[in-house]
């Protein structure tokens, strides 16, 4: 009996360790992946680049002398203002006493020359004098025309005037302003000697004053024509617009972007040659 109850409960143990392995026999996990999805956020930024301020090369005036000489005459500053046909300098040298001379000879001859042939135009109209004398004193006449005009052309390209050189006993070569502007560079003084090529002075005309900024190649594509930028002028914040957008990448990657000012007041604030950080709008 004793053995019956024993067998009975290693039966009952068997069982229950049945139940136990099949209860904790769980079904293999579930792989989890995890996507995600890279965002692009738009940026608002502004494009930022340098700029310098300038001039277009229309603006900028090399004044040169077209005669040899010494400086006679020098009463200019760097920096100074000057209007165009203003007196700059002045030129004098021995030849230009010969040149007069020679203009003023060919003016009497032409003068004399001229009623000649007035004179026997009526009398050939007339047929008083023949048609060879006729042809060699029209002949004469157009010699000595053409040899005053041609005095007269050449004086002038050098920078005489013709007034000048008839009532005036000496004579000086007067440099003038080619345009009004700033005297930004002199390259010669009193009593200087120079020669018929000489560079004497830089006249610098602001009126048409622009900023020329280098925007990366990456970023041009956001720069369109008239879109705002501005930059800092010691506590000034001057602004203006794109004008101009080149069409070539330079060497260090960068595409050149004209600028003009809104305020032709902030352009008084500014040098050529000025750097500025710009910032253009977008």
């Amino acid at each position: 009996m004793k053995n019956l109850i024993y067998i009975t409960v290693a039966m009952l143990i068997v069982a229950c360790g049945d139940n136990k392995t099949k209860e904790t026999t769980t079904a293999p996990e579930e792989t989890v992946v995890e996507t995600t999805e890279k965002m692009v956020v738009p940026t608002n930024k502004n494009i930022e680049c340098f700029g310098t301020i300038d001039v277009p090369p229309s603006a900028i005036y090399e004044v040169y002398t077209k005669a040899e000489g010494f400086i006679a005459k020098l009463n200019l500053l760097e920096g100074e203002h000057v209007e165009k046909g203003q007196v700059l300098a002045e030129i004098e040298s021995p030849e230009f006493a010969q040149w007069q001379k020679e203009l003023l000879s060919a003016k009497a001859n032409y003068d004399w020359q001229q009623q000649h042939f007035d004179r026997n135009k009526q009398l050939y109209e007339n047929k008083a004098i023949s048609d060879k004398e006729f042809q060699q004193i029209e002949k004469d006449y157009l010699l000595a025309k053409s040899t005053y005009q041609g005095w007269k052309d050449q004086l002038t390209a050098i920078g005489f005037s013709e007034n000048q050189l008839i009532n005036n006993s000496n004579v000086k070569l007067q440099i003038r302003s080619i345009a009004h502007g700033t005297v930004v560079k002199i390259n010669t003084k009193n009593g200087a000697k120079i020669s018929a090529d000489t560079h004497l002075f830089t006249i610098l005309d602001k009126s048409h004053l622009h900023i020329e900024m280098k925007i990366a190649a990456a970023d041009i594509q956001g720069v369109k024509i008239n879109q705002s930028f501005f930059l800092l002028h010691n506590q000034d914040t001057i602004k203006g617009h794109v004008y101009l957008i080149n069409d070539l990448i330079n060497e260090d990657n960068t595409v050149r972007v004209h600028g003009h000012f809104d305020d032709e007041k902030d352009e008084e604030k500014l040098i050529v040659g000025q750097q500025f950080f710009v910032e253009v709008l977008k």
